[in-house]
């Protein structure tokens, strides 16, 4: 499983990765672009200026035209995925955007330990959580196309591999 990541996720998601901590521009992720186009320089000097009187001042927000590639420790509970959590889990993420879920709900706290995620469907989910249109501008849960060409067996054992970090 370890050999799986390496191949398919380090570069990108494993500490000293080549491009782990980068800007990976909106457009080669092929995710939602909404927002990166959000974070203008205007933006990012508007929440340095909202926070000036804070001793928690922000400093270093910045218009990048991209997502950043973060590590994935503890990626087993930080769902859900993509920049603006638009796939409710890792067995989500792996799958093809087609097969990912168009409709779920967010924000009920319970864990998917099979799909790696919260659960995002059902009544308690639909009563505790609020619901999720990927179809509505900013909320497209398309791109990031890593892992998704992998065979049933081999994305088990890098989700399995994945709640280790």
């Amino acid at each position: 499983a370890a050999a799986i990541f390496n191949h398919q996720c380090s570069t990108c998601h494993a500490f000293g990765g080549e491009h782990s901590g980068k800007v990976l521009p909106a457009s080669e992720a092929g995710t939602d672009p909404h927002g990166a186009q959000m974070w203008t320089p205007d933006a990012a000097q508007a929440y340095h200026d909202y926070s000036k009187p804070y001793p928690w001042a922000f400093t270093s927000f910045r218009s990048t035209g991209g997502y950043v590639n973060v590590p994935l420790d503890a990626v087993w509970i930080r769902a859900p995925y993509l920049h603006n959590g638009s796939v409710p889990s890792l067995v989500d993420l792996l799958s093809p955007p087609a097969e990912r879920p168009k409709v779920f709900f967010r924000g009920y706290d319970v864990y998917d330990p099979e799909k790696v995620g919260f659960v995002s469907g059902g009544l308690k989910a639909e009563r505790y959580g609020f619901r999720y249109d990927t179809s509505r501008p900013g909320n497209s849960n398309g791109g990031h196309l890593w892992g998704t060409d992998l065979g049933a067996q081999d994305k088990k054992a890098l989700i399995e591999y994945l709640k280790t970090l």
